[in-house]
């Protein structure tokens, strides 16, 4: 009763709301710019709507990344209802330049800088467009589309700030002078202050942090760790088709290939047609390898359909051309590797007859002196029907008739032997 009486004592005086408190959503962009990250970023806008804050913090510090997520985070900050503004702490170099500059406002620390956003690969057309996105983007909030172009374009000549064959960098208080950013903070706390002080109110701050799937996805579509997957489940596949049945490397071919396919999902970059396609590939790989003898057409159409699942799983058609190129090429040095280890430790044996049962090594055949037994008599110890076991001289020996059958315990005389061949006949 005490807690609900105080807690209604408390709702019903001064709430936040009647102090100027609102609500100041803060998004971090650090690291690679990826399609993960772009749409963690888009989450937060909408969460931010959702919750009604009055304003979003994009706090940059990246040294850039891919172009595609780049303009997509751009799009999502044109579009919110709320106010952006960019918070520099660390670098916004390369695509985090567009991030910056689609913000309504720049607030830089001391140490932080901005600028150096050439695009890779410089083709002309890639630069043309890559321009145009940072000029519109500058234009949108008031800054000098020059200097923005500048940061992208070597030929372009700004006098007194870049001379042809350079790049802009800025640091914090170059792009206040140069009007690329509006203010220079100490720190995330002098940032905060400005900002009430700028707007009328006092901001209780909002934290996004990805979560721990988000971040392992994120990993998982790293430019290096994607190639690594890709190259592990590779070469447990083409391991296990050349293995009878299915075992360990078909396993964590399997898996890595898994891992691959739920991190491009989780992160945003790939749907469930790229899962289809990559499991009807392992239906047709399963039927090369247990119903299906050698390798024909099952196999090379299952490859077929992993690597087109792995197009439509990429964050672009260039980065899976890397990945498979990477992928291929490590397989085929990691089973070269495996083969040359595992067949000095004798692993091989293991798993497949890799040995010849000659007499080099140790396997011969059991020698028998058999005509010995030509024109003895006997006793069938078990129906002959050709073949049987007989009685001669003491001794059981495996006999076969001329064709016709012997019942058990019938006299029988051997006529002939081929050398583990003993031929019998009965004895009338």
């Amino acid at each position: 009763m005490v807690i609900v009486i105080t807690g209604f004592c408390l709702g019903s005086g001064p709430g936040l709301a009647d102090d100027g408190t609102e609500q100041l959503v803060f998004i971090p962009v650090k690291g690679q710019i990826e399609p993960g990250l772009a749409e963690f970023v888009q989450r937060g806008i909408d969460r931010a709507e959702k919750i009604g804050a009055a304003g979003i913090v994009l706090e940059i510090d990246t040294p850039g990344g891919l172009i595609a997520s780049a303009e997509e985070i751009k799009n999502a900050v044109f579009a919110s209802r709320v106010p952006v503004v960019a918070f520099v702490s660390g670098q916004a170099k390369s695509a985090g330049v567009l991030i910056s500059l689609a913000a309504g406002k720049i607030y830089m620390t001391p140490g932080a800088s901005i600028g150096a956003a050439e695009p890779i690969p410089n083709t002309p057309k890639i630069l043309a467009s890559w321009r145009s996105e940072l000029e519109s983007a500058a234009d949108a909030n008031g800054r000098s589309t020059e200097i923005a172009a500048g940061m992208a374009d070597r030929d372009i000549v700004i006098e007194g700030v870049k001379k042809k064959g350079e790049l802009i960098s800025l640091s914090a208080k170059k792009a206040v002078e140069l009007g690329v950013a509006d203010q220079v903070v100490r720190n995330k706390d002098a940032f905060l202050t400005t900002l009430s002080q700028e707007d009328g109110v006092h901001y209780r701050t909002v934290e996004l942090k990805p979560g721990m799937g988000e971040r392992m996805a994120w990993w998982i579509i790293n430019p290096f760790v994607s190639p690594l997957l890709l190259m592990i489940g590779f070469a447990g596949i083409i391991i296990e088709v050349f293995i009878p049945g299915f075992g360990v490397p078909g396993t964590v071919g399997l898996l890595a290939l898994g891992l691959f396919f739920a991190g491009h999902m989780m992160a945003g970059v790939s749907g469930w047609l790229a899962v289809f396609i990559f499991g009807l590939g392992v239906i047709a790989l399963l039927l090369e390898v247990f119903v299906i003898p050698g390798f024909g057409v099952a196999g090379i159409l299952g490859l077929g359909m992993i690597v087109w699942s792995i197009f439509l799983a990429s964050t672009s058609a260039g980065q899976a051309m890397i990945s498979l190129s990477v992928a291929m090429l490590g397989s085929i040095v990691l089973i070269y590797v495996l083969v040359k280890v595992m067949g000095r430790r004798g692993m091989w044996d293991r798993l497949i007859l890799g040995m010849n049962l000659d007499t080099a090594t140790g396997y011969v055949s059991a020698k028998k002196d058999l005509e010995k037994y030509v024109g003895k008599e006997g006793v069938t110890v078990t129906p002959l029907r050709p073949a049987g076991t007989a009685d001669l001289a003491g001794d059981r020996v495996d006999v076969v008739t001329e064709g016709g059958f012997v019942p058990r315990g019938a006299a029988i005389k051997v006529v002939l032997v081929e050398g583990g061949r003993v031929v019998v006949r009965p004895v009338k």
